[in-house]
């Protein structure tokens, strides 16, 4: 299994999941969960313990950059249905740009401050705002959207 050689090759321990038992055993000692679904018994007693559930690509992006990926953004719980979103906002209020950015971590996407090449989402009222505009200098490969996208 190619997965299984990629973590194990690269520093990481493998703890198969017990179908006999149906739980994870040392769930503890575990640091991430790699899994297509967020459906198994041990789900929500992992994210009390802090413990990431990921899916299988996340091991192929940190791969990829040799370094350990933000796994919020490769959750397999389909509540999280903005995983693969980043925003910026561009001159809103204060508190729209609050309001934004908590509603897009709660469905498990992420804000970013500053504009930069991760940014998918970019939030302003119209194409003459400063960070649409260097957006589209930069030719950066996001969506311009209005805040009650």
């Amino acid at each position: 299994m190619q997965l299984a050689d990629d973590v194990t090759r690269n520093g990481g321990t493998l703890h198969p999941f017990d179908a006999a038992h149906g739980r994870i055993e040392n769930l503890k000692e575990i640091t991430h969960i790699i899994s297509a679904t967020s459906d198994f018994p041990d789900y929500y007693d992992a994210l009390d313990l802090f413990i990431h559930t990921v899916k299988p690509a996340w091991v192929d992006a940190c791969l990829k950059i040799g370094k350990v990926k933000n796994p919020r953004t490769y959750s397999p719980d389909p509540a999280l249905y903005m995983n693969d979103v980043v925003i910026c906002c561009g001159n809103l209020p204060e508190g729209d740009k609050e309001a934004i950015a908590g509603g897009v971590l709660a469905t498990g996407g992420l804000a970013a401050v500053a504009l930069t090449k991760q940014v998918t989402h970019l939030i302003a009222l119209s194409v003459d705002d400063p960070r649409v505009q260097l957006a589209m200098e930069k030719r950066l490969h996001c969506l311009y959207v209005l805040p009650h996208w």
